[in-house]
């Protein structure tokens, strides 16, 4: 078959996180042997991976939405940059499409799979990121025509499943569930020391939170475990890393208040080769976020053995089983309590040797192969009608 694959606008694939899945997909792809051809559709002004025998890469362009829509429900009032995608399918003569993320700009008429991970702005709508009121309505309207419409929706865990199922009204058996794998960039990064050096940073001295700076991710909390950890004599700081979404300088002033301002570092968004250096010094990574399903970044850090702390729901336990410690996100004093165990040698070592279990499942090789299974699987089905036509509604 000639499969379409979507990743959205590729830019710097170290410049943000929400894209560490999608190039690892793409990088993984690149190496399989398959008698599928692929045409790979991306945003940006640059290319990071090249052309080989069955994969081509095309860029997308930006056209001024027209006057009528042609997308099949009422929001005309849209003026974010609009790409006729779906012309762009048939041209290509593309006889099924896999989206590495949902695709919200026009309905697509060629069959389509997509990879859904979380629907965190139905989940916790009150956070300042997900309630405004026109971004929401907008999301919405074009994501329940989106999921309907798709043949497949492949997502991490149970929990995004029935999420999915009862806010979207998708049936059972249209839903894959498949584990998100760790990203490529961990086997490549190189350790890059100087962010410990210039930070006063010493192996095992302090737990890392790498998350934006996003009201959901819950900052706060580990600010508050912090002053615990201060007042009983617990030596280890609080290291914050990722782009500012808007609540870094309240995260500042509250540390301020509570005389912290030598307990916690406040980092901008890092390299990979110094995040890799982060968490192979780090005494643990803890992750208080309050939207789940799943983390990629507790995968990053147990594959550098990093022991993980993490919520315990929205899903995580049933992503990390027992490779993490989990805590009650809103209780700084469970944190700390969960920080403590880890003085337990035996209990840590044990904690990193199933996260060393954990990752051998979790690659993007059995992900791709798994995509791979489904391609061939579908070629059953859309043998029924030619793969070079188009057909007109009856």
């Amino acid at each position: 078959m000639r499969i379409g694959i979507y990743l959205g606008d590729i830019k710097d694939p170290e410049s943000i996180g929400d894209l560490t899945f999608e190039l690892s997909f793409i990088d993984e792809l690149i190496k399989q042997e398959t008698n599928h051809e692929f045409v790979i559709y991306y945003f940006g002004k640059k290319a990071f991976f090249n052309n080989s025998k069955n994969i081509k890469f095309k860029c997308l362009k930006y056209f001024k939405k027209p006057e009528i829509s042609i997308i099949p429900f009422k929001i005309n009032t849209y003026k974010t940059p609009f790409c006729p995608l779906n012309h762009r399918l048939k041209i290509d003569k593309i006889n099924v499409v896999f989206f590495l993320t949902p695709y919200l700009h026009e309905h697509i008429e060629v069959p389509y799979y997509t990879v859904i991970r979380d629907v965190a702005h139905r989940i916790l709508p009150h956070f300042p990121e997900f309630n405004n009121t026109h971004t929401f309505e907008k999301i919405e309207k074009r994501l329940n025509v989106f999921l309907s419409s798709a043949s497949k929706i492949i997502t991490c865990n149970n929990i995004a499943k029935n999420d999915i199922k009862t806010l979207y009204d998708v049936i059972d058996e249209n839903i894959i569930i498949q584990n998100i794998p760790y990203p490529n960039w961990l086997t490549k990064a190189k350790e890059d020391n100087s962010i410990l050096r210039n930070n006063s940073l010493n192996k095992n001295s302090y737990i890392i939170y790498p998350a934006q700076y996003w009201t959901h991710k819950n900052h706060i909390r580990l600010i508050l475990a912090s002053k615990i950890m201060q007042e009983q004599n617990i030596n280890l700081k609080v290291v914050f890393t990722g782009y500012d979404r808007g609540n870094k300088q309240y995260l500042i002033n509250e540390a301020a208040k509570l005389n912290l301002e030598n307990e916690i570092i406040f980092l901008d968004y890092v390299s990979h080769d110094e995040l890799k250096a982060l968490y192979k010094n780090a005494y643990a990574l803890v992750y208080p976020s309050l939207a789940g399903p799943d983390s990629v970044v507790a995968l990053e850090a147990m594959y550098y053995n990093c022991p993980v702390l993490i919520s315990n729901h929205f899903g995580y336990n049933e992503q990390l089983k027992s490779a993490a410690l989990y805590f009650n996100p809103l209780d700084e004093n469970d944190i700390v309590e969960k920080i403590k165990m880890l003085n337990d040698i035996a209990f840590k070592d044990d904690l990193i040797s199933q996260g060393n279990l954990l990752i051998k499942e979790n690659t993007s090789k059995n992900y791709v192969d798994k995509f791979l299974n489904i391609m061939d699987s579908f070629y059953l089905t859309r043998m029924c009608w030619s793969l070079e036509e188009s057909y007109q509604e009856k």
